[in-house]
Protein backbone atom coordinates (compact mmCIF):
# COMPACT_ATOMS: atom_id res chain seq x y z
CA UNK A 1 0.00 0.00 0.00
CA UNK A 2 1.16 3.26 -1.06
CA UNK A 3 -0.22 6.33 0.57
CA UNK A 4 0.03 9.61 -1.96
CA UNK A 5 -0.55 13.10 -0.15
CA UNK A 6 -1.45 16.16 -1.82
CA UNK A 7 -1.69 19.70 -0.69
CA UNK A 8 -3.69 22.19 -2.56
CA UNK A 9 -3.11 26.45 -2.94
CA UNK A 10 -5.90 26.68 -0.39
CA UNK A 11 -4.21 24.64 2.29
CA UNK A 12 -6.71 21.64 1.52
CA UNK A 13 -4.92 18.10 1.98
CA UNK A 14 -6.10 15.19 0.63
CA UNK A 15 -4.36 10.90 0.51
CA UNK A 16 -4.78 9.16 -2.02
CA UNK A 17 -4.06 5.26 -1.49
CA UNK A 18 -2.74 3.15 -3.84
CA UNK A 19 -1.97 -0.79 -4.05
CA UNK A 20 -4.79 -1.49 -1.52
CA UNK A 21 -5.16 -5.55 -1.22
CA UNK A 22 -7.88 -6.97 1.19
CA UNK A 23 -5.42 -7.27 4.23
CA UNK A 24 -5.78 -3.14 3.95
CA UNK A 25 -9.55 -3.75 5.04
CA UNK A 26 -9.81 -1.59 8.54
CA UNK A 27 -10.05 1.71 10.54
CA UNK A 28 -8.03 4.26 9.95
CA UNK A 29 -7.58 7.62 12.03
CA UNK A 30 -5.71 11.12 9.98
CA UNK A 31 -4.49 13.26 12.59
CA UNK A 32 -3.80 16.77 12.13
CA UNK A 33 -1.97 19.24 14.33
CA UNK A 34 -0.43 22.73 14.63
CA UNK A 35 0.45 24.80 17.95
CA UNK A 36 -2.69 25.58 18.28
CA UNK A 37 -4.11 21.89 18.82
CA UNK A 38 -5.19 19.00 16.77
CA UNK A 39 -8.09 17.47 14.88
CA UNK A 40 -8.66 13.79 14.41
CA UNK A 41 -11.16 11.77 11.76
CA UNK A 42 -11.80 8.48 11.14
CA UNK A 43 -12.94 6.38 8.11
CA UNK A 44 -13.28 2.69 7.66
CA UNK A 45 -12.00 1.16 4.55
CA UNK A 46 -13.02 -1.65 2.89
CA UNK A 47 -11.27 -3.05 0.08
CA UNK A 48 -13.05 -5.94 -1.90
CA UNK A 49 -11.64 -8.28 -4.20
CA UNK A 50 -11.38 -7.24 -8.09
CA UNK A 51 -15.01 -7.62 -9.47
CA UNK A 52 -15.89 -9.39 -12.78
CA UNK A 53 -14.07 -6.70 -14.78
CA UNK A 54 -10.93 -6.86 -12.74
CA UNK A 55 -11.21 -3.37 -11.52
CA UNK A 56 -11.13 -3.03 -7.63
CA UNK A 57 -13.24 -0.46 -5.74
CA UNK A 58 -12.84 0.87 -1.88
CA UNK A 59 -15.68 1.53 -0.53
CA UNK A 60 -16.01 3.94 2.64
CA UNK A 61 -19.08 4.43 4.91
CA UNK A 62 -18.72 7.69 6.63
CA UNK A 63 -20.25 9.56 3.86
CA UNK A 64 -22.32 11.74 5.94
CA UNK A 65 -19.37 13.19 8.36
CA UNK A 66 -17.76 14.48 5.00
CA UNK A 67 -20.55 16.19 2.95
CA UNK A 68 -23.44 17.77 3.49
CA UNK A 69 -26.78 17.32 1.29
CA UNK A 70 -27.21 21.21 -0.40
CA UNK A 71 -29.88 20.34 -2.93
CA UNK A 72 -31.02 17.62 -5.54
CA UNK A 73 -30.09 17.94 -9.05
CA UNK A 74 -31.36 15.24 -11.24
CA UNK A 75 -32.96 11.75 -10.98
CA UNK A 76 -32.82 8.79 -13.28
CA UNK A 77 -34.70 4.98 -13.05
CA UNK A 78 -31.64 3.54 -10.57
CA UNK A 79 -30.25 6.58 -9.01
CA UNK A 80 -30.66 10.49 -7.63
CA UNK A 81 -27.84 13.35 -8.33
CA UNK A 82 -27.59 16.04 -5.62
CA UNK A 83 -25.31 18.90 -5.09
CA UNK A 84 -23.44 18.27 -1.48
CA UNK A 85 -20.88 20.33 0.20
CA UNK A 86 -17.54 18.68 1.48
CA UNK A 87 -17.36 19.97 5.15
CA UNK A 88 -14.69 22.05 6.12
CA UNK A 89 -13.69 23.32 2.85
CA UNK A 90 -16.85 24.17 1.38
CA UNK A 91 -16.03 22.74 -1.78
CA UNK A 92 -18.89 21.69 -4.13
CA UNK A 93 -19.39 18.29 -5.64
CA UNK A 94 -22.08 16.47 -7.35
CA UNK A 95 -22.96 13.07 -5.97
CA UNK A 96 -24.89 10.10 -7.53
CA UNK A 97 -26.89 7.65 -4.96
CA UNK A 98 -27.51 4.59 -6.68
CA UNK A 99 -30.57 2.64 -4.96
CA UNK A 100 -28.92 -0.97 -3.97
CA UNK A 101 -32.33 -2.42 -4.41
CA UNK A 102 -31.92 -1.47 -8.47
CA UNK A 103 -28.73 -1.76 -9.26
CA UNK A 104 -25.91 -4.15 -8.04
CA UNK A 105 -22.51 -3.82 -6.72
CA UNK A 106 -21.14 -5.28 -10.53
CA UNK A 107 -22.97 -2.57 -12.27
CA UNK A 108 -21.66 0.05 -10.38
CA UNK A 109 -18.07 -0.96 -10.20
CA UNK A 110 -18.22 -1.53 -14.24
CA UNK A 111 -19.67 1.98 -14.58
CA UNK A 112 -16.78 3.29 -12.52
CA UNK A 113 -14.68 1.72 -14.71
CA UNK A 114 -15.96 3.20 -17.60
CA UNK A 115 -15.16 6.78 -15.75
CA UNK A 116 -11.64 5.88 -14.85
CA UNK A 117 -11.02 4.53 -18.42
CA UNK A 118 -12.17 7.98 -20.13
CA UNK A 119 -10.14 10.24 -17.87
CA UNK A 120 -10.18 13.46 -20.19
CA UNK A 121 -9.91 17.38 -19.17
CA UNK A 122 -13.72 17.66 -20.42
CA UNK A 123 -15.11 14.90 -18.69
CA UNK A 124 -16.00 14.70 -15.07
CA UNK A 125 -13.70 13.23 -12.69
CA UNK A 126 -14.61 10.49 -10.01
CA UNK A 127 -13.46 12.25 -6.61
CA UNK A 128 -14.50 9.49 -4.01
CA UNK A 129 -16.95 6.12 -3.17
CA UNK A 130 -18.46 5.36 -0.11
CA UNK A 131 -21.58 2.72 0.54
CA UNK A 132 -24.59 2.96 3.22
CA UNK A 133 -26.76 0.32 3.85
CA UNK A 134 -29.05 1.56 1.38
CA UNK A 135 -27.16 3.67 -1.47
CA UNK A 136 -24.07 3.55 -3.01
CA UNK A 137 -22.88 6.63 -3.77
CA UNK A 138 -20.09 8.30 -6.23
CA UNK A 139 -18.46 11.99 -5.42
CA UNK A 140 -18.10 13.85 -8.75
CA UNK A 141 -16.76 16.77 -10.01
CA UNK A 142 -19.54 19.31 -10.22
CA UNK A 143 -19.49 20.32 -13.61
CA UNK A 144 -19.52 24.60 -13.64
Amino acid sequence: MIVIMFLSDLGEASLKIIGVTAEDDGIYTCIAANDMGSVSSSASLRVLGPGSDGIMVIWKDNFESLYSEVAELGRGRFSVVKKCDQKGTKRAVATKFVNKKLMKRDQVTHELGVMQNLQHPQLIGLLDTFETSTNYILVLEMCV
